[in-house]
């Protein structure tokens, strides 16, 4: 019986705390509204002013299978493409490709392009995407379309792997691709509610005073006689 009451009270204590701190939360609301605003324009004016923009251009190509004498496609084309397409994902940014890509656009080395392009290829297709993020629209164009050609002219001349297609060029786009505005306002106005949370919180834990009744006698240990009224 005495331990069913102990944690009884045990539960009564913790609600009381939960509700306090919640009660210390509120009292700091108007706080933790100017904190997330301000860190919400902070996000949004520091990425519009401070992050250059970004620009993306894309393009495709495509390994198409040759087809049999019957008009049907080779089976063996279509294994062997599949195969190929794995290794064109890696071959696409080797060192001797990005070499001559950087010396046909201006950047200084291999390292130097490779870090502006990113290759992807479809699940269960043939078609291989090469795109390029530069600051500079005209640069991140010239970097993917220069990389396609001379991976296919490579191709051609090295292994004899004639059936690489281009699905579309890469186009010329003065649109911004990054940084994202929204996404970062929003982190940053997270960043300012949990700030202001953890003010509220911390203040609430190191507040040391007894604010009630039953806070002064479960102190002390002695019954409390009288109250002064607050006037």
């Amino acid at each position: 019986m005495n331990t069913k009451l102990e944690k009884d009270d045990i539960l009564d204590e913790e609600s009381i705390d939960l509700k306090e701190l919640f009660r210390s939360i509120l009292r700091h609301f108007k706080l933790i509204v100017i904190l997330c605003l301000l860190s919400c324009c902070c996000g949004f004016f520091g990425t519009k002013l401070l992050i250059a923009p970004t620009y993306t251009a894309s393009t495709s190509i495509y390994l198409t299978p040759q087809i049999s004498e019957s008009g049907s496609l080779d089976y063996n084309s279509q294994m062997a493409n599949s195969k190929l397409v794995t290794n064109a994902v890696n071959l696409l940014t080797q060192n001797n490709i990005m070499s001559e890509v950087a010396k046909d656009v201006g950047l200084d080395s291999a390292s130097s392009v490779k870090k502006f392009v990113s290759v992807t290829n479809e699940s269960n297709t043939e078609i291989i995407t090469i795109s390029a993020t530069t600051t500079d629209p005209k640069l991140s164009k010239d970097i993917v379309n220069d990389t396609v050609s001379t991976f296919i002219r490579t191709m051609q001349k090295n292994l004899n792997v004639r059936n690489i297609e281009v699905v579309d060029k890469a186009k010329l786009s003065y649109v911004p691709s990054g940084p994202n505005v929204k996404k970062n306002t929003m982190m940053a106005g997270g960043v300012g509610l949990l700030v202001g949370v953890g003010y509220a919180v911390l203040k609430f834990l190191l507040d040391n005073r007894l604010r009630t009744k039953e806070e002064a006698e479960k102190y002390l240990g002695i019954p409390v006689f009288c109250e002064i009224p607050e006037l």
